[in-house]
């Protein structure tokens, strides 16, 4: 079991590296274009083998914060990659079956990382980072499941909304994967504290995300 185990990391480390390399390639390209497309395309790929992969192994090592983590880190990608297909949802188009299955069970997964959270909180010894991790990922889990689902109940009222979504759920899964892979470069080599490895990705990406979805708000509102 050892043997297979080890086969499966080694299969995950290389589809991390891969999914790291693409999405920065992804990043960096002009947007619409070939290059864009073509590692974009390569970044989803490399990112559902890391989920797979991911899943598989944080199972047989009862990692129960890989295992959730992995959850909203491949959501975000497939979100991102569906929007594309639902371009016209200001025009009543309706999302697919899997679209809502894929929503809610990221939902689930990251209230499970709230309930975490409160076992953290509860236990005699109170494990205050794990309490803050668990609670941020979960809450920030469920919230990406509802500003993604709720343009399949509501009609976005802009054409453009398919942009903003695209670039916020692609952006947030690469935050995602650059964790789990500085998370774990840190815990290897202890060059830094675990929580500040696991907090820091989000608090410089997310402030990106937000300066790029405003920018684009405001280059399609002035066309």
């Amino acid at each position: 079991m050892n043997y297979i185990v080890q086969n499966i990391l080694f299969v995950h480390i290389c589809a991390g590296a891969i999914a790291l390399l693409s999405g920065a390639v992804a990043i960096s390209s002009t947007k619409g274009k070939g290059t864009h497309q073509k590692a974009g395309k390569i970044y989803s790929v490399a990112m559902l083998v890391v989920f797979i992969t991911g899943i598989t192994i944080a199972s047989y090592k009862f990692n129960k914060f890989l295992f959730l983590i992995a959850f909203i880190s491949y959501y975000s990608v497939f979100a991102g990659v569906r929007i594309l297909k639902l371009k016209k949802l200001h025009k009543g188009q309706e999302a697919r079956w899997f679209d809502w299955l894929a929503g809610s069970i990221n939902f689930i997964a990251n209230f499970s990382f709230v309930c975490m959270a409160v076992y953290y909180a509860v236990t005699p010894d109170v494990n205050v980072p794990g309490v803050l991790l668990s609670a941020g990922f979960g809450i920030g889990g469920m919230y990406l499941s509802y500003i993604n689902m709720k343009p399949f109940i509501s009609k976005p009222e802009k054409a453009y909304h398919w942009y903003t979504y695209h670039l916020g759920n692609m952006m947030g899964g690469y935050i995602a994967t650059f964790t789990a892979f500085f998370s774990t470069m840190v815990t290897r080599f202890e060059f830094m504290n675990p929580f500040i490895a696991f907090a820091l990705p989000s608090l410089i990406g997310i402030p990106f995300i937000i300066y790029w979805t405003n920018k684009t708000e405001l280059k399609f509102n002035t066309k």
